[in-house]
């Protein structure tokens, strides 16, 4: 994670890290306090949309209750946020293992940092939403961690960064269709939200990294690399139809597995969701023979498409303290009586101290629409932001500069 020269206009890997890091202290999320983690399920909403989850448009599915097709989709949640947890713990592995070689005072060593700190966060957020959900956690098997504790050390210049893509950008890509389901449990959309909005910034990274690599790479390395990365084929498609969620669901794992595979719906959710990077992948070059014939063989590639070169996703570009107890919330001229729950810490890019957190409580409709606003807890008062109204009927808040909290 070098410096790069500025080529054909483009800005460098530095100017390019720079404009992230400020966008990530502009925004960004403290799962612990920016889910409301003590909201109650809805027993009759999905933990995926209907559409997402492997069975959907098969006979089976069609002969399942609601109730089951429900409880699939907690299954299929639970596995899909534990492959989340293991390869975030890749990653960084790998991150770590390449700032070894890095210029600590570089600034794509300072968003690489960052970027593992994000992770962290949502490797949290996603054990806490199994624990939410009432799941149990899918483990690898040993061979499996085996592999895991493997694969970074072979994560190395443009592998690292395609690798990194192929992990995030394909549940990016998913979620980011259907974190607005009005069928979908409101923790979940607020967990999809947040991923979604930190992932962003990681995949652009992910992009200018392997973009700037590939132009520097010798042949042999660059065909290596671009037909390497149609493994992740085979990887997904055995975590999208991993037999233990059909089990754990009251099914037939084996034959719900074969269903599953063979579903012309689930091929087309699959090709979704792969689009963004396989345009990505075939704009730069790294779109190899082997590789699209196993993205084509495991249906993440339609057999006749070639890979339609697209923009990048656009996105905006320590000890940490906390409160969480009652609060005074003047907004509009008006005193709101309001249970917060908020987290600081002091931010080295910028080196100002930066709190947010959850407002629970009820507050007037127009509220976003004149977001200034003063908080008080006791006798301390700190201006700040109403960012958002969560899908959980939250409200986000956000400041800079001293906090109400101590």
């Amino acid at each position: 994670m070098t410096a790069s020269v500025k080529a054909n206009g483009a800005p460098s890997r530095e100017e390019f890290s720079e404009r992230l890091l400020r966008g990530s202290v502009k925004k960004y999320y403290e799962p612990v306090v920016d889910v409301d983690w003590d909201a109650p399920l809805d027993p009759d909403k999905f933990f995926l949309p209907p559409r997402s989850v492997s069975l959907y448009g098969t006979p089976l599915w069609d002969s399942m209750s609601r109730e089951q097709q429900i409880e699939l989709s907690r299954q299929e949640f639970v596995n899909t946020l534990s492959a989340g947890i293991w390869f975030e713990n890749i990653l960084n592995q790998a991150l770590l293992r390449d700032l070894m070689h890095a210029d600590p005072t570089a600034r794509s060593t300072h968003y690489a940092l960052t970027e593992m700190g994000d992770e962290t966060r949502h490797m949290v957020m996603f054990g806490r939403a199994i624990e939410k959900v009432g799941g149990k956690p899918m483990r690898p098997k040993r061979y499996q961690r085996m592999i895991i504790n493997a694969l970074p050390l072979t994560f190395r210049g443009a592998l690292l960064w395609v690798a990194a893509l192929v992990g995030e950008e394909i549940f990016d890509s998913l979620q980011r269709n259907m974190m607005d389901d009005p069928d979908l449990q409101p923790v979940v959309q607020r967990i999809m939200k947040i991923h979604v909005t930190e992932e962003a910034r990681h995949i652009q990274f992910a992009r200018d990294g392997a973009r700037k690599r590939v132009a520097e790479m010798p042949w042999l390395s660059r065909m290596w690399v671009a037909n390497l990365n149609g493994v992740g084929g085979l990887f997904f498609r055995h975590l999208f139809t991993n037999a233990a969620q059909y089990r754990r669901a009251g099914l037939d794992g084996k034959e719900a597995r074969r269903v599953a595979r063979t579903s012309p719906h689930h091929h087309d959710v699959q090709a979704l969701g792969f689009a963004p990077l396989a345009a990505f992948l075939a704009d730069v070059g790294l779109m190899g023979p082997v590789a699209r014939r196993l993205w084509t063989r495991t249906h993440f590639l339609p057999a006749t498409s070639s890979g339609r070169p697209r923009s990048d996703v656009e996105v905006d570009v320590d000890d940490r303290d906390s409160y969480d107890g009652p609060a005074v919330l003047h907004v509009g001229g008006v005193d709101h009586t309001v249970g917060v729950r908020l987290v600081g810490h002091l931010e080295p890019v910028d080196g100002q101290y930066h709190w947010q957190g959850a407002i629970f409580g009820e507050l007037p409709g127009d509220v976003l629409k004149q977001p200034r606003a003063t908080l008080s807890v006791g006798d301390r008062v700190a201006t700040a932001r109403i960012s958002e109204r969560t899908a959980q009927g939250t409200y986000g808040i956000v400041g800079v500069g001293a906090p109400p909290f101590a």
